[in-house]
């Protein structure tokens, strides 16, 4: 489990990453500047089985490489929304599972 563990980390190191660049790119209204961080969100997204949110950024990004996004700010919103259950739905699945024994001397 410490492989799942640690690509969830990573997953969630990443992708606030990409949240905090979509919102940039809406606060200076840089429509090219979505398409890169959508387009990895969405990847990680897809591989974490996060199938909603992966969703939420293809549109997004299909939708910025066309051209102007005048709702940007509230599909940037969704995402980060998603994100958060995300987030708190994989935390959630880690402390929910039980401990570990670690190895027992005698």
């Amino acid at each position: 489990m410490e492989f799942v563990d640690e690509l969830v980390d990573t997953y969630l190191e990443d992708g606030q990453q990409q949240i905090v660049a979509l919102r940039d790119a809406v606060a200076t209204a840089d429509t090219a500047a979505l398409v890169r961080p959508a387009h990895s969100l969405k990847s990680n997204s897809l591989n974490v089985g996060a199938m909603t949110l992966g969703g939420l950024c293809r549109e997004l990004e299909e939708i910025a490489r066309s051209g102007a996004v005048p709702d940007a700010a509230d599909r940037v919103g969704a995402i980060d929304d998603g994100f958060a259950s995300v987030r708190d739905a994989l935390l959630a699945e880690r402390a929910a599972r039980p401990a570990r024994a670690g190895p027992t001397s005698s």
